[in-house]
């Protein structure tokens, strides 16, 4: 695995585990799989858990999951070659990787800065000028619909 998609790999995982993680893509690589409305995003953002329904799997090479677009499920392939940045959606920090980022794209007007490599912060932030994420009205109740009863 190259070491800049072993960071990714990496990163993804610590977020996932502490809850939300949300990664910005440049969906028009010929390797990423989504429906074809999104095909010509160069800063695709999409919201992954590991409280997903379907099964999501996550590879050294790229996430990999049935994700749901206009309530319509697509098996999706999303290689960390398209991913330029990942980030916490409610504590608006994480990683950007200024070399994945689409050469036609630009950060400004993603509402995006960047904290310089000599910050007393070891990640670089990504911030958003978006308003803040709303709580799920269903925030701390799991979905158990994979549960069963046994008698």
């Amino acid at each position: 695995m190259e070491t800049l998609n072993k960071k990714k790999y990496d990163f993804f995982l610590y977020l996932l585990e502490q809850g939300d993680a949300m990664v910005c893509l440049d969906a028009r690589l010929p390797e990423v799989d989504l429906p074809a409305s999104h095909k010509d995003n160069s800063s695709l953002s999409l919201v992954f858990n590991l409280n997903f329904r379907r099964p999501i799997e996550i590879l050294d090479e790229g996430i990999y999951a049935t994700l749901a677009f206009n309530g319509r499920p697509h098996k999706s392939v999303i290689p960390f070659e398209a991913v330029w940045a990942i980030y916490d959606p409610n504590m608006k920090n994480g990683q950007v990787w200024e070399e994945s980022i689409p050469t036609d794209m630009n950060l400004a007007d993603q509402g995006i800065s960047i904290e310089p490599e000599d910050s007393p912060t070891k990640l670089k932030t990504v911030k958003s000028t978006g308003k803040p994420t709303a709580k799920p009205e269903t925030e701390g109740k799991r979905d158990r619909s994979h549960l069963r009863v046994i008698k």
